[in-house]
């Protein structure tokens, strides 16, 4: 699936809001993305923001497939999740707002990757203030839904006043054919796993650590553009990347990269920032030498995955400085790529 097949299907989505639909349907089977009116099939629905798609959220929506299999084999499974993550919408100071691990394409992708067969995608702000009652009506009387799975400290309704508890005491009831799952919190070296934390670890530069709750490294994706050119001069080419503006930043400075590029999968080193050396006004923006590879990438596709960070980003007394200190970025990049091992996580983590 292209990056292009995504925005267009996420266009296409929003287009349904200004036709007065409240909700939009994606088909994730068969490896194509693509609008389906609501199913008329039981449907088990796993409901969150699901920022990252990240190793706990992959462990929650593995219930929802076992949900479908033994009690809907004829069914759908999917994830009810918001055009804009509601965080968006109440996250506290400390965190960047309308800052994500995943853009609303990416989420999709992880979705379709995982086997999901849909994703209904909703307009936080025209449910806001349905009470937590209203939202479960919602979910079985409009939406058709069977059976729910959410995390532990899932929230719904006005204010939040909706718990986990109250969407098991509605949806737990096989009797009815109805099915509830909450999922407790999924812990990693005794540490709960988190969208959150998981954008508090890239903020502060530890992207190891980061690669590890997510499941994979966390990765820029984007057409390299024309920079100033003057690695090229100093023969350290680089390919110069902009993050999407929805997207965190990671903190600055020098990473270790593994570069997806047209011709195979290839070691590198990344500046992360404004570059305060050549241009102090610079805009802040990722600018990748790949080890061993001499092809033009401009207007191409890059994939740059963050491993490690070597070093803060720093201001070099001169330019000659900058380059003996690009020279020691890539042989310690070399050493630390040489020795990685490749984060491979199962289908459900």
């Amino acid at each position: 699936m292209t990056a292009e097949n995504h925005d267009g299907t996420a266009n296409a989505a929003r287009g349904f809001f200004s036709c007065g639909c409240r909700f939009v349907f994606l088909d994730l089977r068969g490896g194509r993305i693509r609008p389906m009116p609501k199913p008329s099939l039981p449907l088990v629905m796993c409901l969150g923001n699901f920022d990252g798609v990240h190793v706990a959220h992959s462990h929650l929506l593995a219930h929802g497939a076992a949900l479908r299999d033994q009690h809907f084999p004829h069914g759908l499974w999917g994830a009810f999740t918001f055009f804009k993550p509601t965080f968006d919408f109440f996250s506290a100071d400390s965190e960047p707002k309308g800052k994500h691990l995943t853009t609303l394409k990416d989420k999709v992708r992880l979705f379709a990757d995982l086997g999901m067969d849909f994703v209904c995608l909703c307009d936080f702000e025209q449910i806001r203030t349905l009470s937590p009652e209203d939202f479960l009506t919602l979910l079985r009387c409009d939406l058709g839904v069977s059976a729910t799975v959410c995390g532990f400290n899932f929230r719904f309704g006005k204010d939040g006043l909706g718990d986990s508890s109250l969407l098991s005491a509605y949806f737990d009831s096989p009797s009815h054919g109805l099915y509830c799952h909450v999922a407790p919190p999924y812990l990693m070296d005794g540490i709960p796993v988190s969208s959150t934390r998981i954008r508090q670890l890239l903020l502060t530069g530890h992207a190891e650590a980061a690669s590890h709750h997510l499941g994979r490294p966390y990765a820029l994706e984007g057409r390299v553009v024309h920079g100033k050119h003057l690695g090229q001069t100093w023969g350290f080419p680089t390919a110069n990347q902009y993050f999407p503006a929805e997207c965190i930043v990671p903190a600055h400075g020098v990473y270790a990269v593994l570069c997806h590029t047209p011709h195979g999968v290839y070691p590198g080193v990344a500046n992360i920032g404004s570059h305060p050396t050549v241009d102090r006004h610079a805009p802040v923006n990722c600018e990748t030498h790949i080890i061993g590879y001499d092809q033009n990438l401009y207007g191409m596709m890059l994939k740059v995955e963050f491993l490690h960070r070597l070093r803060q980003e720093v201001k070099f007394p001169t330019q000659d400085a900058l380059k003996d200190a690009i020279g020691r970025d890539i042989a310690q990049a070399k050493a630390y790529i040489a020795s990685y091992k490749v984060i491979t996580p199962s289908r459900f983590s």
